[in-house]
């Protein structure tokens, strides 16, 4: 009520209500009222009002707003604007106002802040509340010790006091007894000598370091001790040792004998002063070290604590003192095998699982890196390891604050730098997609310092380095112009295209391998449109198939082009953007044309980044990003015209020409900046003459050639350590001088120079060690140039290089050790696998190999195959154009012993060493075509037999491609199907060839005239398959499951499949032993396969016999083999979903025939599983009557069926029932072997 909430029920309130015309009393509460009175007062009262509303109480509560204070400064502002608007009113001088006045304001704040409201005091008085000097109060006589007021315990003993008689002298009882006290005390007193407590105490005290203060603490303490006597002293001696805290005495007795005997050493427990068992009931005070240890940050002041005896600090309570304690260093140990969550550091630097102790590290000059790690440190979770999560980076990524963000960012970029390099393949999986919407959405930041490290970190996700640098350093070699397009590969589509069991895959999904370690290659889903699949999809799900695409999707062109010409950033973002742009050029045409059609973009390049170097300067110790030629702009334009011939149209429509030469004429010094530009624009010029765009451009830089080649020709250096920068740039020029067209017009002085130039590099490399990548380079490049002046009957100029200078280099120590190396740094004989595919979604060209050592760039430093390839092409033309006598002197030379011995020991290896995965890699292509080369040297294959020459050619040709085709066709021809090798007539090998050349052709590639380009895939499907013979069973098997009766073939049946398939495959292992197909089990499975077809030609008389041949020669074969049902080869039907098939087939068609029985009894030997056994007992249990065959016919005979003697139950019951059910026929294989198992299972149960 409202009484009540008032709080009145014991006073007496009267109310006094003033009407118009008359004083009204209300009667006042009671002591004996209660709150109903009271309530029914307040409704008379308000019944009161309702009449009159005038009516109002004499006294209400009213709630005071408190006025809001402001400060001194806004006062101030408030008078001086009052003051402008009283314009006319006197100006009173700023100096009038009292300084006292101000400074008591000013004052009158700050206590208001600390304290309170400055009303509760006047700012006039608040001066009186600032203290002045404290000074310490001296004593002229030492003060009573009254041994009374000394306590043992908390509380003090309850004594009677008795009083003295009170002096006449107008004191207070208690200050005469004190007097009483002092007379007495004063009485007891006799006087020491001051010599003697001067020698007995010392001279000054040592606990107050002061010394002035220290003096006089000390001259009063012998004052006191003077006037005392012996028994005084050791009484109060004892009560204050009594009294005082131990530690604190201790501390006092240490501090003394340092002081006085500074070299001796007093322990801890000869300071600690016994104390009268009778005085000292209390508990000793807890040992912090027994709860803390030294290094604990409360160790410390806990002693402290003890020392001054703080109150209620006797107790330590380590619940409230963990926030202070240090960081565990110990970490548990983790099992091998065991996983845990990975921490970066701000590099992106994997961190181990734990660190050693920082007190283990004996250096003292570590400590400063110790010291800089603790920011590594600042996390939650797991603190005694260091680093971040990728989650907690994330969460960093997005703060508030702008340095949290560029560090996440950095970390992050960092973290894809390693993963692309490869040494995190194998250590942890990073979520790929989710990092890359991190940074696009980061991408969106205008900031330039988050802009920069955000756009490095894509770079780092798209723009990989070690594919990047490799192609270029392999582009000025010939036959490497083209470039990788790095499109989304369905691999799974190629190997159904192989292996023709589309059909049997879609129809019976049974039959498919489930391969759980290559699911993330290979896809079986396949839309057939495939755009509006991309289109149906989420931004995730995109970033999950093609990551390229979901960059595209999110407006990245538009992006660029608003950082490049809206925010200028004037640091590496300039870079990082043209590094996206040059790996969405790589992609595919589409994405290339999207580049070009978008015209601000493209003028914003040429308008930035290609300017004319007339009105710049170039020699910049620091070049700068905006209005300075940038060659990876020149390199993005390469990639877009290796594209399409369409888009080098557009480009050269920009005025691309202009600029090409206006910095290829530029004759001035350069520094390594101009040098990448011009080594960009020779590199472009290739490319343009290539395409045959512009037919007057090479007229157009004929004098920039000569300039730059006679500016070799008199400073490069060959020799290791010279700048590779320079034979860079020279390689680039020579490949773009060999790149006009034959047809053109001879140059003789251009010409005699380059004979020059070649002479002189090759006569500095015959007396130099070839040992780098830039000088086999610059050797490949002068060999096409020659051979380009071949084609163009130039030969004159060049005839003292060849017979003199090329020969002599071919006949020397630094060949011969550069041919050594050809085995070791070989791409296709290594064993390790390369990453073009460790994220599907993002493929990469592969450069890095997965060694177990770590990884490795695919190409190494001593690698010469590019220049043996270009050595072979020279040969080939001499040949061509019936040079014998030049070509002879070439031959001899590299027909010498030593040469020979390491190229003859390279074709060995490859018989049985190929690595047919990397022979589809991109940087093996000019491999692969060397060993063709090598294959058709006449010279070499004298060293090898036709066994080793049949096996090397049938191994080299399963590493072949669609570009490979007419390579195919020769090797059939030649190798193959010839006479010389296998022993089968003509007229069978002829037919056979034409039969399998068929089918190569089928994968020629056909490139319209508007589409030539200068790119190709970067993955190489090759067109045969390791057991490309059997191709047609495959075929046939597809033709069974389909239900087809048409010819696998136009001009071949079902027979002439049989006899091919079975004679070629016969013929190919008997000429060459170690040439191994298939499998043994994949084998097995393809000699079933030739019972499966639809026309049951396995029946005839004509294939019988050859049937029988091919399977005793199987059993003889793999007598003790044991064959892997359970293992299954990618990209075919397991054995299991096949056997199930055949066991049907058997019943429906085989009509008993024991060659096609032979092998269903194949898995039911004794070594095998037991599955298979029950299967056919039970399952397939009415096959069994039909089921029969010689035991000539079983691998190892009849024995591996009854040896070792069944065990299971379920199976002999299984045996039982068949033989009691006649089931089985009497003296068939299945009787035979139910028989014994069951006889033997009854004579056991018996004993």
């Amino acid at each position: 009520t409202a009484f009540s909430r008032c709080g009145i029920y014991k006073q007496f309130v009267k109310f006094y209500i003033f009407n118009r015309t008359k004083l009204i009393m209300i009667k006042r509460p009671q002591s004996g009222e209660t709150e109903e009175d009271i309530l029914r007062m307040q409704n008379e009262f308000l019944s009161q009002r309702a009449k009159n509303p005038k009516l109002q109480p004499a006294a209400q509560c009213v709630k005071v707003q408190k006025e809001l204070k402001k400060s001194l400064f806004v006062r101030n502002r408030r008078k001086d604007s009052e003051k402008d608007v009283n314009a006319n009113a006197e100006q009173p001088p700023r100096n009038a106002v009292l300084i006292s006045q101000v400074q008591k304001e000013i004052l009158g704040e700050i206590h208001e802040k600390i304290v309170g409201d400055v009303n509760v005091q006047p700012v006039e008085n608040f001066s009186d509340i600032v203290l002045g000097d404290i000074v310490e109060r001296k004593f002229d006589a030492p003060m009573l010790n009254d041994k009374s007021n000394v306590e043992a315990v908390a509380f003090p003993t309850i004594e009677r006091k008795v009083l003295i008689k009170p002096l006449k002298t107008g004191k207070s009882i208690f200050a005469s007894n004190d007097a009483g006290k002092k007379q007495q005390f004063n009485a007891n007193v006799a006087s020491v000598p001051t010599e003697v407590l001067t020698k007995l105490y010392g001279s000054e005290s040592v606990i107050v370091n002061n010394s002035q203060i220290a003096e006089e603490v000390h001259k009063e303490n012998l004052d006191l001790l003077s006037k005392m006597s012996r028994d005084d002293i050791l009484a109060e001696r004892e009560k204050l040792l009594n009294t005082i805290d131990p530690t604190l005495l201790t501390l006092l007795k240490k501090k003394r004998q340092e002081k006085l005997n500074p070299p001796a050493f007093i322990p801890e427990s000869s300071t600690k002063v016994c104390k009268d068992p009778e005085k000292t009931a209390d508990p000793e005070p807890m040992d912090v070290t027994d709860v803390l240890t030294p290094s604990n940050a409360a160790f410390e002041i806990i002693q402290q604590s003890e020392a001054e005896n703080w109150v209620h600090f006797d107790v330590v309570e380590t619940d409230k003192l963990k926030w202070m304690r240090d960081v565990d260093e110990s970490a548990k140990e983790l099992k091998p095998g065991e996983k845990f969550e990975a921490r970066f550091d701000w590099k992106g630097v994997l961190l181990p699982y734990s660190v050693d102790a920082i007190s283990n590290r004996s250096k003292p000059d570590e400590t400063a890196s110790v010291n800089d790690d603790r920011d590594l440190y600042l996390h939650g979770d797991e603190p005694h390891r260091p680093g971040y999560t990728l989650q907690e980076l994330f969460r960093l990524a997005r703060s508030n604050v702008m340095q949290q963000r560029i560090s996440a960012f950095g970390a992050i970029g960092g973290i894809l730098s390693i993963y692309n390099q490869g040494f995190y393949d194998g250590v942890l999986e990073l979520p790929i997609s989710k990092i890359f919407f991190l940074l696009r959405f980061g991408l969106d930041d205008n900031t330039p310092a988050v802009l920069e490290v955000v756009s490095r970190a894509l770079a780092y996700l798209f723009y990989n380095e070690a594919d990047e640098t490799l192609l270029d350093f392999i582009f000025d070699n010939p036959g490497c112009q083209w470039q990788p397009r790095l499109e989304t590969v369905d691999m799974s589509a190629d190997i159904k295209e192989l292996n023709a069991l589309e059909s049997l895959q879609n129809q019976m999904r049974q039959l498919q391998v489930n391969d759980e370690g290559n699911r993330s290659l290979f896809r079986s889903d396949f839309e057939d449109n495939e755009n509006e699949s991309k289109t149906s999809m989420s931004d995730f799900q995109l970033a999950e198939t093609n990551l390229m695409e979901c960059l595209l999707r999110t407006n990245i062109l538009q992006r660029l082009y608003f950082i490049l010409n809206t925010v200028k950033p004037e640091n590496s973002s300039v870079t990082s953007c043209l590094k996206i742009l040059i790996r969405l050029a790589r992609t595919n045409t589409d994405i290339a044309g999207k580049i070009v059609a978008n015209t601000d973009l493209m003028h914003c390049v040429f308008k930035y980044f290609l300017p004319d170097l007339s009105h710049i300067e170039t020699n910049l110790a620091t070049p700068q990003f905006y209005y300075y030629p940038q060659f990876l702009c020149l390199k993005l334009l390469r990639i877009l015209i290796s594209q399409n011939l369409g888009i080098a149209v557009r480009l050269m429509n920009l005025q691309l020409k202009q600029s090409l030469i206006n910095y290829l004429s530029y004759r001035a010094d350069i520094q390594d900046a101009m040098i990448k530009v011009q080594i960009e624009c020779l590199r472009i010029v290739r490319c343009l003459l290539l395409l045959r765009i512009d037919d007057s451009l090479y007229s157009s830089l004929d004098s920039a050639f000569y300039n730059m080649l006679q500016w070799h020709s008199n400073y490069l250096k060959f020799e290791v350590g010279s700048p590779y920068l320079l034979r860079q740039h020279a390689s680039a020029l020579l490949m773009a001088i060999s790149s006009e067209p034959c047809s053109a017009k001879t140059n003789r002085v251009l010409s005699e120079l380059l004979s020059k130039c070649c002479c002189a590099w090759f006569y500095r490399a015959t007396r130099n060690e070839v040992t780098e990548f830039s000088q086999t380079t610059l050797l490949s490049a002068c060999l096409h140039v020659v051979t380009w002046a071949l084609q163009r009957d130039e030969v004159v100029y060049f005839h003292e290089y060849i017979v003199k200078y090329l020969r002599e280099f071919l006949l020397s120590a630094s060949f011969n050790k550069c041919l050594s190396q050809l085995i070791t740094s070989s791409v296709i004989l290594r064993k390790s696998n390369d990453r073009r595919y460790v994220h599907t979604p993002l493929p990469n060209v592969g450069a890095v190999l997965l060694h177990e050592n770590g990884p490795q760039l695919i190409i190494p430093q001593a690698y010469s195959v590019y220049f043996l390839t270009t050595l072979w092409r020279l040969m080939e033309l001499q040949t061509c154009q019936n040079r014998n006598a030049d070509n002879k002197l070439l031959v001899d030379a590299l027909m010498s012993p030593s040469i020979v011995a390491s190229l003859v020991e390279y074709l060995t290896l490859l018989t049985t060493n190929l690595n047919h995965y990397l022979c589809s890699n991109f940087y093996a292509k000019i491999e692969v075509k060397f060993v063709y080369k090598l294959l058709n040297c006449v010279d070499l294959l004298k060293h090898f037999n036709s066994a080793q020459i049949l096996q090397l050619a049938y191994n080299y040709l399963c590493c072949l491609g669609a570009e490979h085709i007419q390579e195919i066709e020769q090797l059939f021809e030649c190798i193959i199907f010839n006479t010389k090798y296998l022993n089968v007539s003509d007229l069978a090998l002829n037919k056979w060839k034409d039969v399998f050349v068929s089918l190569v052709q089928t994968h020629y590639i056909i490139v319209e005239s508007s589409n030539i380009s200068l790119s190709k895939s970067s993955h190489t499907n090759a067109i045969l398959s390791r057991d490309w013979p059997y191709f047609f069973f495959k075929l046939m098997l597809q033709n069974f499951i389909d239900n087809s009766t048409q010819k696998t073939t136009v001009d071949f049946t079902e027979r002439d499949v049989l006899e091919m398939t079975l004679m070629l495959v016969t013929q190919l292992e008997d000429s060459s032993s170690n040439l191994n197909i298939v499998t043994p089990t994949e084998e097995l499975m393809y000699a079933m396969a030739a019972f499966m077809g639809p026309e049951s030609e396995f029946l005839s008389d004509e294939i019988r016999p050859l049937l029988r041949k091919h399977l005793l020669r199987f059993y003889g074969k793999y007598k003790d083999y044991t064959f892997e049902f359970d293992k299954a080869a990618l990209g075919k039907c397991t054995f299991e979903s096949l056997y199930s098939l055949f066991v049907d087939h058997f019943q429906a068609t085989s009509y008993g025939d024991e060659l096609f029985g032979s092998l269903v009894l194949v898995p039911m030997a004794q070594k095998y599983d037991s599955k298979w056994r029950r299967r056919m007992w039970s399952d397939y249990a009415p096959a069994l009557c039909y089921l029969n065959c010689d035991e000539s016919l079983l691998i190892n005979g009849i024995s591996a069926y009854l040896e070792p003697v069944e065990e299971e139950e379920s199976l002999i019951k299984s045996y039982a029932h068949a033989l009691s059910t006649n089931d089985v026929r009497v003296g068939s294989l299945p009787y035979k072997i139910a028989k014994y198992h069951v006889e033997h299972f009854r004579r056991k149960s018996q004993k």
